[in-house]
């Protein structure tokens, strides 16, 4: 009597090891990558061809009808110095205060602006800018 030979069993891949290393890429970019707030909505940034490139800032935004907002909220430019001063800690040296100006903004009230922020005691002042894409 001829006994058929026993088929050899085909081994399955194991998808384990993909989940694995998809799941240890999505930890190392979580923890390596920087989480920035959205920049607001109301705000297009002023244009410049040549500007150094930068992580989005925590910054002062400025629509174009003058009107201020910080983290969602609007404040006031004494307000938002405030705010810079009490995290800044214990010495209350305010770093550089950042302005995201609407590009529709007149230049007027955008110097109007920035002599608030200098009154309420803001030292350095700079301005957000988007590089212009060729």
């Amino acid at each position: 009597m001829k006994l058929p030979r026993p088929r050899p069993r085909t081994r399955h891949e194991s998808t384990i090891t993909l989940i694995n290393i998809v799941f240890l890429m999505l930890i190392f970019f979580l923890i390596a990558g920087t989480l920035t707030p959205p920049m607001e909505r109301d705000v297009a940034l002023i244009t410049t061809s040549q500007s150094d490139r930068a992580e989005p800032p925590r910054a002062l935004f400025v629509t174009s009808d003058g009107a201020l907002s910080a983290g969602g909220e609007p404040v006031t430019a004494a307000d938002y110095v405030e705010r810079l001063r009490a995290a800044s800690g214990a010495d209350g040296a305010i770093p550089v205060v950042k302005v995201a100006a609407d590009r529709a903004l007149p230049a007027q009230e955008l110097i109007g602006i920035v002599a608030a922020l200098r009154d309420a005691g803001a030292g350095r002042i700079a301005l957000v800018t988007e590089r212009e894409t060729p």
